[in-house]
């Protein structure tokens, strides 16, 4: 009964519109292809110009739903054939008439193809000729995606209710295809109207566009219809769909933005975002001003659905997001949630012009998308919020990228992409984090007046156009040539090596002699392995900083490192009288610096004498660059830990986080050795009066960035061993287990919990779990997710990762990786026992977890933890299982772990004895000292809880 009332609709449908067929279908459904990567594009014969889209959607209807559509068409040659792409669907008729003459059917027959290329070509009865316009009308049945990529079913509870469905969409990169047969390339830009008939009880039915008042399209009994106004030219990835029960917050009565903007969520959930409708109509008027670009489209509607692949997509006038990635629950919300949640909202409002206005051709220029949006997503942020300070976090994010960055078989940002698969692929940390740090390190070089007027050419140029890399160097070179700013080059030469070569330069600069007022400065591409070599060079903008003169401010460079092999000599008046020099102000530059060994003993003595001397900035640069260049074998390791002893007076949050990150990899490879004790004493030592400063209470008002700063104090006091820390996270823990009402402070909520879990109580893992399941916050549950993988207890570890890949699981696919990282991350031994997981069960977690980042992810978190050569061994082992089943991407992240793996082997060849040998001669009569010191803190911080 229920295909036949399916069925029925669909044929109701068919009728209504006009499409009925007169001609026997000819279908080849067993032609598949052969093809080369190339050929996976669209053959170009022809191009969309309009498509009216008919949708009938039922979430009460699971496994599929109807559709009609018709296309307008113009060939570019005179064909035979019509090449479009189609999934995951069933063709039922096909019409192809020419627009003048509408009662001739041309259409002869149809292949669809059954690989990954998804053609879908219909062959004419006589020729097409160029330059006329066709119109083909399509009817089919389409499949409910299953993995969140297409148009797909989410579900919710309900308070008194119940379970609640709703109907959905993801379309980029290549799945409009499953909504509808189209031309799924960015490319391919068109007019697009949209109806949807959907049932009385989803009164909330949203598209792209205002719902049109002169209706066209015929009723459907049983059915509501939503006619929606036709779009601006636009490529299809960018259609999305809503249908729901969902309620709304909007700007209407009182708009800060002079456009209708609306935040659609779960009923009961309203109160949640109003943090999305204040930051986002702010933030689209800075974007607005920044740009001189109105947003084109006359609404803004953002909705919060709880199952999404993707943190959020940029769907032109109907943007979705994931739940924990839009609202905002006070008391609940972390600060680092709410700050993504800010980032995350300007990251899609920035693709309303790069990605939406300005498209690239195909997704090989993937970052001319996600490039910018991920540098704006700072950059405008901290237009609106800058006490944020976005940008000085920034640089966080550009060492962290360095990490993937610096392997041999990571892509260029400009990467050739053909097969669903590679597309998928490239919407990685290359596409964002590098890409946003090579256009940030490119506003710094043009300057930013000189920035910010191409970028206002290049929108204006583009509208509505799809580009590829040379459209935005044209538009940049000529506001460089209009100001009385230059550089040595043609810009297009400068950034086609920065966009076409992976990985990223080491600087090398050495003074010509002691007393000389001129540098030497070589560069090599840098790669954590350095048994391994590349010949790749670039065009490297430098500017330096004296002690004499220590003016950070002006980050335009003051010379060019050209791609050649040897060194380059650069003047330095008054160069001889400096005590220190830093080159690359305020880290501006993509590349990491090493300096003679006189500079950075001379580093480590002002930042250990009068540390704020230096900016910010590069206190964190030189932190992360020195470890890293000894952990690269560049530098030895004495003069990094020299440099870290200044931490102890360091009060700002941002070279901590840069000290953090580096020197958790030292905390990896020495777990076990001889010395680790010692490094967790020079950890502790670090960090106690900042332990002392900031306990576990906020002190209102603080900065922003003080949560980040106190999560890795008491991380590394808990973890590592502070009996006072440890006490107190199971008191708060114990309290709040006697009382959930009575909740933490969301900030510390993480440390309390796994500092809790490492004991190994089955009753906490089991009341957390507990709380899990009873939440219906998603902020909430991402930090309990986070959490429950610190447990020690072996049988609650099995348990927890077995709900990566059970069938009665009770989380959601797009969270699934997430246990799997926090059980990676939690601890050595619980690293282990995720890596035996992942080795025996990849095939079954593969499809379980969300299919853009979340196998990826699982890997990245391996590839940072992974060191010996029995984890060398084990990665063989997973690829030798598995290897028929590896995506594009997953080989990616396979070949970082390797690579990885490598580097850490020969690091403890190296390094350990310099490293083991430091760390006796400077802590080994310390430690005795340092516990007395923390018996005494512990002592004061009993006493003060006790008042």
């Amino acid at each position: 009964m229920y295909v036949f009332t399916l069925c029925m609709c669909l044929l109701l449908l068919v009728s209504l519109l006009g499409s009925a067929l007169s001609v026997p279908l000819d279908i080849d459904d067993d032609v598949t292809r052969n093809v080369n990567y190339e050929n996976y594009l669209l053959p170009g014969e022809s191009y969309p110009t309009f498509y009216d889209v008919r949708l009938l959607l039922n979430p009460d209807v699971t496994d599929s739903f109807s559709g009609n559509v018709t296309i307008r068409i113009v060939p570019r040659r005179t064909t035979n054939q019509i090449v479009l792409q189609a999934m995951e669907m069933q063709i039922h008729t096909i019409r192809l008439t020419r627009s003048d003459s509408v009662q001739q059917n041309l259409f002869l027959s149809f292949v669809h193809e059954r690989d990954d290329t998804h053609f879908l070509t219909i062959n004419s009865n006589t020729p097409l000729v160029m330059g006329l316009t066709y119109i083909v009308d399509i009817s089919y049945t389409s499949k409910f995606a299953e993995n969140m990529f297409g148009v797909y079913i989410s579900t919710y509870e309900e308070p008194g209710v119940g379970t609640q469905r709703l109907i959905t969409s993801q379309l980029q990169p290549t799945f409009a295809r499953r909504a509808f047969p189209c031309y799924d390339e960015p490319a391919y830009k068109a007019v697009f109207r949209t109806t949807i008939y959907a049932p009385p009880a989803y009164p909330v039915v949203r598209s792209n566009m205002p719902e049109r008042t002169d209706l066209l399209k015929p009723e459907i009994p049983r059915y509501r219809k939503f006619e929606f106004q036709d779009t601006l030219m636009m490529s299809s990835y960018l259609l999305a769909y809503l249908v729901s029960k969902f309620e709304y917050v909007t700007n209407e009565a009182s708009p800060l933005y002079n456009v209708p903007f609306r935040v659609y969520s779960r009923p009961g959930t309203q109160n949640t975002a109003t943090f999305a409708l204040d930051f986002g109509q702010r933030n689209m008027i800075a974007l607005e001003n920044y740009t001189q670009f109105t947003y084109a489209f006359p609404k803004m509607d953002k909705a919060a659905v709880p199952d999404f692949a993707a943190g959020a997509m940029e769907n032109w006038g109907l943007v979705i997001y994931r739940e924990v990635a839009l609202l905002v629950r006070d008391g609940i919300t972390t600060t680092n949630t709410k700050q993504n949640i800010g980032r995350i909202i300007c990251h899609e409002n920035v693709h309303m012009w790069f990605g939406n206005e300005v498209s690239p051709t195909t997704w090989t220029y993937t970052w001319l998308n996600e490039g910018f949006a991920n540098f704006f997503e700072n950059f405008a942020t901290d237009l609106v919020l800058p006490e944020w300070r976005m940008m000085d976090q920034f640089v966080l994010l550009l060492q962290n990228v360095f990490q993937n960055d610096a392997v041999l078989g990571v892509n260029p940002m400009t990467h050739p992409v053909f097969t669903p698969s590679q597309i998928i692929g490239t919407f990685n940390a290359v596409a964002y984090q590098k890409s946003g740090s090579v256009i940030r390190m490119m506003q710094h070089f043009l300057t930013p007046e000189v920035f910010r007027r191409g970028l206002v050419i290049y929108l204006r140029n583009n509208s509505r156009r799809a580009v590829t890399p040379p459209d935005l160097y044209t538009a940049l070179q000529q506001a460089l040539n209009e100001s009385s700013h230059s550089i040595p080059w043609p810009l297009a030469t400068v950034l086609d090596r920065w966009t076409n070569q992976g990985g990223f330069p080491v600087l090398t600069v050495r003074r010509s002699a002691p007393g000389a007022q001129s540098i030497y400065v070589s560069q090599e591409r840098f790669l954590t392995n350095r048994q391994l070599s590349s010949n790749y060079r670039w065009h490297v903008p430098i500017n330096w900083v004296l002690s004499t003169n220590a003016d950070f401010s002006n980050t335009s460079p003051q010379g060019w490192v050209p791609p050649s092999f040897p060194a380059v000599s650069f003047d330095i008046p008054g160069l001889s009288n400096a005590d220190w020099y830093i080159v690359n102000k305020q880290q501006t530059g993509y590349y990491r610096v090493n300096y003679d060994v006189e500079n950075w003993q001379a580093l480590a003595r002002v930042l250990n004498s009068s540390h704020q001397t230096i900016h910010v900035l590069n206190r964190a640069q030189i932190v992360d660059d020195s470890f890293n260049l000894a952990r690269n074998g560049r530098l030895n390791y004495v003069h990094a830990f020299e440099i870290s002893r200044y931490l102890v007076q360091e009060a700002d949050y941002i070279p901590w986080a840069s000290a953090n990150t580096a020197l958790s990899y030292l905390d990896i490879v020495l777990s076990g050795s001889d010395v680790y004790d010692l490094f967790k004493t020079y950890m502790l030592e670090l960090s106690t009066p900042l332990y002392e400063r900031l306990g576990f209470s906020s002190q209102l008002p603080e900065e922003h960035v003080t949560a980040y700063h106190r999560n890795i104090v008491l991380d590394i006091h808990c973890r590592l061993g502070n009996q006072h820390c440890v006490n107190r996270s199971q008191e708060l823990l114990e309290q709040f287990r006697n009382d959930p009402s009575q909740r933490l402070n969301p900030d510390v909520q993480t440390t309390v919990f796994c500092s809790g879990l490492r004991g190994g109580d089955v009753n906490n893992f089991n009341f957390l779990w507990n709380q899990y399941l009873a939440s219906t916050d998603s902020s909430e549950q991402s930090i309990l997710l986070n959490a429950l993988g610190c447990t020690s207890n072996a049988e609650r570890r099995d348990f927890y990762l077995n709900q990566v890949i059970s069938e009665t699981s009770a989380v959601r696919d797009q969270d699934r990786h997430s246990v799997i990282v926090s059980v990676i991350n939690s601890s050595p031994e619980n690293m282990e026992e995720a890596l035996d997981f992942v080795i025996e069960h990849f095939a079954a977690i593969q499809p379980r977890v969300q299919g853009l980042t979340g196998t990826t992810n699982i890997l990245n978190a391996f590839a940072r933890r992974l060191t010996t050569r029995q984890h060398s061994t084990k990665i063989e082992t997973f690829i030798s299982r598995h290897q028929s089943i590896f995506t594009a991407g997953e080989l990616a992240a396979i070949g970082a772990i390797q690579e990885n793996i490598a580097a850490s082997i020969a690091w403890s060849d190296q390094n350990y004895a310099t490293v083991s040998s430091w760390l006796n001669d400077n802590f080994r009569s310390n430690a005795n000292a340092l516990t007395s010191s923390l018996l005494i803190l512990i002592s004061l911080f009993i006493a003060v809880y006790n008042m």
